[in-house]
């Protein structure tokens, strides 16, 4: 455990503090659940009864937020069942889930985030602009909401997975306030506030936000978050309380460290894997390479700052910046209600800014210095004869004229991310609505949604080399003749191997109209709840993409080529191309019916059926990413099924839901370097790879997933106080078809010696990075029935079954199951404050949640084990939040 000395002055004013409600500690007995009258207002048109959604709906209240104590907002998501959020080990921001399956491995492509039913940002799937960079909880959030599917696709773009909505708390006719307190071993300090009350008797205000810094969850060496959001709103209420205007502004500039990959090693395969006989990675047999799986990274004060060139000239990177949001987001909202019984809801967000993505990558080539540089020597120096007539090898020097690096040491490579993303999004949702009486009450709802969203992107990589240890370290890379003396010019710069790597430049403007159609009908004494809804969205898309594929010698006037003053980290510097434009026009249409019947008042079962689809994203549209000559291929369309029930009882509540999901294939692409292409020129005694045309290949990849959640929540009559709750999620994803072709090097001792194209099929398996099974069981007790002390310890379990590498090709590899261990207490010492403590990964579970492959030609460092790369779980934290509130 790092307990550092900042974070031991501030513990005993802390103690495990986070916020409880400003009122004494409630009655613990046995009663009926208040969750019988939860009052939803996600994915439906009027505020409705959680018991009587017709789809899956979960719920996190603010005092549920707090309990849970999470670091970021996949860290809170992965306490709704069905989504698969990969434990935050990306840090607070740019993380990972999954919905139910659906085909995505990253970002929020089906799951878009919502600020109170309106989106931040359009588009939730931008590459190195996550949709959850700019969405954080702090005290001014009311609560969150979850709806999968159904209404979810009618009445938000890109709600067919899940549509997640984070409610914001606005004043009442009552001055409040709240303020946390939070610190944690890793240097961390957060401080959140809110304030919000009237004005007058018709208007009312709420202001709030967060400031955090922290040296990072993984010890980079240098401060890695650091920044916070400021929001507020105003609201404004007619007498009658027929008008209501709200008015909302948000501006969040923040900085949070980005976690890639570290490298490992487990004992030798004999073979590589396959669908039916993968590689099984065994946590009891992995061993790091140099790097920490609890708290070590590769990000260091070494290489946080270093030299990139391109056609803009010459800069400077701080890997500090790390991800970088700065938006301003601004909402308007009026809501009226007409004599004649109509009733308008209008909303109107515009949110522009930047996000900047600093992001380290780990290469797959950690090995000892001795065999990395002989690789270096035939896959780089050679490409330079001319340069090198008496280089027998390479060697390995720290920065500065510092000594050499010994021949056991650990080198690799590391791969800079580094993106500058431009946005504006704007988006208008209006509706009308009628109460109507036929065969029951009718509330039909006509909307119309506009949007209009921009997206400009510079992305770049650079490749460095440096040691892999407790502090990576830059190393420069000096070809040396059989005396061991350094010749010719010199491999890196600074420990830059390569300033200017691949990447491309991108500028997308989007339009979309929507019209949508919705009815929610109440029959049968109210029993019976019908909801039924079309939506037909357009989409216009003009594109500039323009991908780094110019191979340019940038070495400055002045310095002789070849001479020891040159470096042939500049000769290859991959500038834009031509310009390639996309101007695309999309549409699609979508229904759903749902169905749900009370049988008693706490009993309802509910089932529905559903057609929905999903329109280029802007990761697809900035990039190309599909077939524009294959008809039908640029939309996606998904058929659901589900059914379940809701029973509440005085001690239990459960929610069941039965799903399957039918993704129709939609286009795919490989691209590789064509090395039997007469264009490749000779590097030594292979082809330089990246001398060869780039071939994009497209293929389709369908989805079918069936499966099985619940949620449960037990508080026993005989243990007062006391409150078990489950939510898990039993499934069994298959892929349709995919069937394409990639290129494999082939390798001896770290030495390219060809390449070969390998034919991949992956019908009929699971995809990658899910997980067949997901659990999270949670306890809480209240002590104070039985030692009069308001003191209440918490635990949660999290368990994800095992899941595929990130590539799924000829080398199948199997990441194990894993869980991890939380807890702590809340001590509301008097009516206004609380303190808690919370520790995460309690047992300091090692695990990864996600990896490549384990390929049979890459071994460890000492020859007799292979290597991998891959994510691992974040050690053992400890944290303290103090909360008061009045």
């Amino acid at each position: 455990m790092r307990l550092k000395r900042g974070a031991l002055r501030l513990l005993p004013l802390a103690l495990s503090l986070q916020v409880a409600f400003a009122q004494e500690a409630p009655d613990t007995t046995s009663k009926p659940t208040e969750r019988l009258d939860d009052v939803v207002v996600t994915g439906s048109v009027k505020k409705t009864l959680k018991k009587d959604s017709t789809n899956t709906i979960n719920t996190l209240s603010a005092e549920e937020i707090r309990r849970l104590a999470p670091i970021s907002t996949a860290d809170l998501l992965q306490n709704v069942p069905g989504i698969f959020a990969e434990g935050s080990t990306a840090g607070e921001a740019s993380n990972n889930i999954t919905v139910r399956g659906l085909p995505v491995t990253g970002g929020y492509r089906y799951a878009p985030q919502l600020i109170d039913g309106l989106p931040w940002f359009e588009e939730p799937e931008v590459p190195f602009m996550n949709n959850d960079v700019a969405v954080r909880d702090d005290l001014m959030t009311k609560r969150v909401e979850v709806v999968k599917g159904g209404t979810g696709g009618i009445l938000y773009s890109n709600g067919l997975g899940a549509t997640v909505n984070h409610i914001t708390r606005t004043g009442g006719q009552t001055l409040e306030g709240g303020y946390k307190l939070e610190v944690a071993d890793y240097n961390f300090l957060r401080n959140d506030f809110f304030l919000s009350g009237p004005i007058n008797k018709n208007l009312t205000f709420a202001v709030g936000g967060f400031y955090r810094t922290s040296d990072g969850l993984r010890n980079t060496g240098y401060t890695a978050d650091k920044g916070g959001q400021l929001r507020g709103n105003l609201v404004y209420q007619t007498d009658d309380g027929r008008t209501e205007v709200q008015l909302h502004a948000l501006k969040i500039n923040d900085r949070t460290a980005f976690y890639q990959n570290v490298p490992f090693q487990i004992p030798a395969i004999s073979q590589p894997g396959t669908p039916a006989n993968p590689v099984k990675i065994r946590m009891d047999q992995v061993w790091p390479i140099g790097i920490d799986f609890a708290h070590g990274t590769v990000a260091s004060p070494s290489n946080r700052r270093f030299r990139m060139i391109g056609e803009y000239g010459e800069r400077e990177v701080d890997m500090a910046d790390g991800i970088h949001p700065n938006f301003d987001i601004y909402t308007v909202k009026l809501s009226h209600e007409f004599d004649s019984g109509w009733t308008f809801d209008g909303g109107v967000r515009h949110s522009s800014g930047s996000s900047g993505f600093n992001g380290l990558f780990t290469g797959n080539d950690t090995t000892t210095a001795a065999r990395f540089n002989n690789a270096r020597y035939n896959n780089d120096v050679l490409r330079f004869g001319a340069f090198y007539p008496t280089a027998t090898g390479v060697a390995a020097y720290g920065l500065n004229g510092d000594a050499r690096v010994a021949d056991n040491a650990y080198l690799d490579f590391l791969i800079p991310f580094i993106t500058i993303t431009d946005a504006k999004s704007t988006s208008v949702d209006l509706k009308l609505g009628k109460t109507l009486q036929w065969l029951g009450e009718h509330r039909v709802t006509l909307g119309g949604y506009f949007t209009e969203y921009s997206n400009k992107q510079n992305f770049q990589a650079s490749l460095l080399v440096s040691t892999i240890g407790e502090h990576p370290e830059l190393v420069d890379l000096r070809a040396i003749d059989g005396s061991g003396k350094p010749v010719g010019p010199s491999v890196t710069s600074n420990g830059v191997m390569r300033s200017g790597f691949f990447g491309y430049l991108a500028d997308s403007k989007v339009k979309g109209e929507s019209i949508y159609l919705h009815d929610h009908w109440e029959a049968l004494d109210r029993r019976l709840k019908l909801d039924i809804g079309v939506r037909h969205q357009t989409q216009r898309a003009d594109v500039a993409y323009n991908n780094r594929d110019q191979t340019t010698n940038l070495t400055p006037a002045g310095v002789v080529p070849g001479s020891t003053a040159d470096t042939i980290s500049d000769d290859e510097v991959l500038l834009p191309g031509a310009n390639q434009y996309l101007k695309s026009k999309v549409s699609g249409t979508g229904w759903s019916l749902g169905g749900n019947y009370s049988v008693r008042s706490n009993l309802a079962v509910y089932g529905l059926v559903s057609r929905s689809f999903r329109l280029p994203s802007l990761e697809q549209l900035n990039q190309l990413q599909f077939d524009p000559n294959a008809p039908g291929s640029k939309v996606e369309r998904i058929m659901q099924y589900e059914t379940g029930l809701r029973l509440y009882a005085d001690t239990w509540d459960t929610q069941v839901a039965l799903f399957y999901n039918k993704f129709s294939p939609r286009d795919q692409y490989v691209d590789y370097r064509d090395f039997t292409s007469s264009q490749c020129k000779q590097a030594g005694t292979v082809v330089d790879i990246n001398s060869c045309p780039l071939v994009r290949e497209f293929y389709r990849r369908g989805i079918q997933n069936i499966g099985l959640e619940l949620e449960a929540a037990w508080r026993p009559r005989a243990v007062k106080g006391l409150e078990l709750r489950f939510n898990g999620v039993i499934q069994d994803p298959k892929v349709v078809d995919a069937n394409y072709r990639t290129v494999k090097e082939i390798r001896v001792n770290d030495v390219v010696t060809g390449y070969t194209f390998e034919q991949i099929g992956e019908d009929g398996r699971r995809p990658r990075r899910l997980a067949q099974v997901m659990a999270n069981v949670q306890a809480s007790w209240d002590l104070k029935p039985y030692t009069g002390l308001p003191l209440k310890p918490y635990a949660k379990y999290t368990y994800f079954g095992s899941r595929f590498s990130e590539s799924q090709d000829v080398n199948v590899t199997l990441y194990p199951a894993y869980y991890h261990l939380d807890g702590g207490f809340i001590w509301d010492f008097n009516k206004n404050s609380a303190f808690q403590f919370h520790v995460s990964n309690i047992t300091n579970r090692l695990s990864f949640t996600e990896g490549d492959p384990v390929f049979i030609d890459l071994k460890g460092p000492n020859g007799a084990t292979n290597r991998g790369v891959s994510r691992p779980l974040f050690g053992r934290t400890v944290r303290a939040m103090y909360t008061y509130f009045f």
